[in-house]
């Protein structure tokens, strides 16, 4: 028989017209019944669409414009260096490849604490303040003299970068059913693709039009242009990201919506975080699960395998063709972005749909295509510019499976806020933090366009990769199957 509290606490969620989805909803990216092309759950009542219809807005178009400027001042890098820059600031040997280091070194750094500052702080301050700082740091390139110089400050705009991506998983996660989170993170995630594709977009018309004027280069109105965007973004921050249940600003909710969305979150067992610090029985509780031993390697074998894309790969390739202009490799650097928008949004929709069990044939097909693409590069005297280009045009594939990654993470850790923040900034994290000396390694300037090596090792992971997504979905279909013969024993118990 059902307790007092609990036919108290069923009549309000009725109340509230969710009553008969609390039936229904199924476990961890199991999937639904609804259309396939359907937004909204059938379920869902005008009521429960409405307070959707507010967090989309509130909450994925600010994740959505402030990681497209995020993509445009830190890619950023690559379009300056082919357009003058190299030689404006005599960068030599692989300079280059020593400042994307430098900067996956200060973005791994800032990620886990800065995530752990949203259990205890509000999000609303927290991320407008590293945009804004970040910004301040992105203006200065514009004045950079010298390698030192430019390295200090794309160092301190990736320590201020470093809180964003995780925050933003971690308040999706907050916000969002199970059959809701993945679409969300692949429409969040697309703005990477935007991004980088308005940069080369953006890098190609200010060096066409501006390059001199005033004196300056062109790639220095590049940094400044940047800059420019990246303000107004973070003053928004402060006036319209409504945080977490937790925290939430409410004036663009009534108390009866906030009430729904936080009722949402508590059928999905998703607690709000006990504010607790960092310390020796956190860590414990933490490490104590499947989640982190398993997650953060996965998530390595992932950003490693797309490492020549972060590293400008097919960029400097481009840059190697004397056919191309300088604006010709700026504009073509919008191709891969181009249509990894369309994977991006693909590939979530159909996790979205087809829950769990789509995991691993979808990986698989993009995983796939990647590895094909690798020995454009690993033969690289015996390919054709064609097939070079069919490998530089799909270099996207494998970075549009991120949603699928974090939104299981923000899923496996659903019931404990504080692992939850932990787990998703370690996953980008620790994978930064490789991906910093993996490059310099694996893909050295000096070995432009080739990367012999670097190609290697990136097919390879294509393997290890599918085969510990496997792995992944088999320990969360364990986990999900004990859960629900434990509450099946505790309903018979209370019977």
């Amino acid at each position: 028989m059902a307790t007092s509290t609990e036919r108290r606490k069923t009549a309000s969620i009725a109340s509230l017209g969710i009553g008969n989805k609390a039936k229904s909803i199924a476990s961890d990216l199991s999937g639904t019944t609804k259309s396939f092309f359907a937004w909204f759950d059938k379920d869902d009542g005008p009521f429960e669409r409405r307070v959707i219809s507010k967090l989309d807005l509130f909450i994925l178009s600010y994740a959505f414009i402030g990681f497209w400027v995020m993509y445009i001042d830190r890619g950023m890098l690559a379009n300056a260096y082919i357009s003058g820059m190299r030689e404006e600031l005599n960068l030599v040997g692989n300079e280059f490849s020593q400042l994307n280091s430098i900067f996956q070194a200060g973005y791994c750094v800032s990620m886990i604490p800065a995530t752990l500052f949203l259990t205890r702080f509000p999000a609303y301050y927290v991320i407008p303040t590293s945009i804004l700082g970040w910004g301040i740091f992105t203006v200065l390139c514009f004045r950079a003299q010298s390698f030192g110089e430019l390295a200090a400050y794309r160092l301190c705009i990736a320590l201020l970068q470093g809180p964003y991506f995780c925050s933003i998983h971690y308040i999706l996660g907050s916000w969002y059913r199970r059959d809701e989170l993945v679409r969300r993170a692949g429409v969040f995630y697309v703005s990477s693709g935007v991004g980088t594709m308005t940069t080369g977009l953006l890098a190609a018309r200010i060096y066409a039009t501006l390059d001199g004027h005033l004196g300056y280069s062109g790639w220095r109105w590049m940094y400044l242009i940047a800059s420019i965007m990246t303000f107004p973004i973070a003053i928004w921050g402060f006036f319209s990201l409504p945080g977490t249940p937790r925290d939430g600003k409410r004036w663009f909710f009534t108390e009866e919506e906030f009430g729904l969305a936080r009722e949402r979150m508590a059928l999905q067992g998703r607690l709000d975080p006990k504010g607790g610090i960092l310390s020796k029985d956190t860590l414990k509780r933490f490490l104590g699960r499947w989640h982190f031993w398993l997650l953060v390697p996965w998530n390595i074998q992932w950003l490693l395998g797309y490492l020549s894309m972060i590293n400008g790969g097919p960029t400097l390739w481009l840059r190697s063709r004397p056919e191309y202009t300088t604006v010709q490799v700026n504009n073509f650097t919008a191709v891969s972005p181009s249509l990894g928008i369309i994977f991006i949004f693909v590939f979530s929709w159909i996790i979205d749909k087809g829950g769990r069990k789509a995991i691993v044939p979808l990986v698989s097909f993009a995983c796939g295509l990647h590895f094909i693409t690798k020995f454009a590069w690993i033969a690289f005297d015996s390919t054709s510019t064609e097939y070079k280009w069919f490998a530089t045009a799909l270099s996207y594939i494998e970075v549009s499976l991120s949603p699928i990654n974090y939104s299981v993470a923000n899923l496996a850790c659903a019931a404990d806020a504080e692992e939850r923040a932990f787990v998703v900034s370690s996953m980008l994290a620790i994978s930064t933090a490789f991906s910093a000396w993996v490059g310099i390694v694996a893909f050295p300037t000096l070995q432009a366009p080739r990367f012999f090596n670097g190609y290697i090792m990136e097919a390879v992971l294509q393997i290890t990769y599918v085969s510990w997504t496997a792995l992944i979905v088999w320990y969360s279909n364990r986990e999900e199957r004990l859960e629900q013969e434990k509450n099946a024993g505790d309903f018979q118990s209370a019977e």
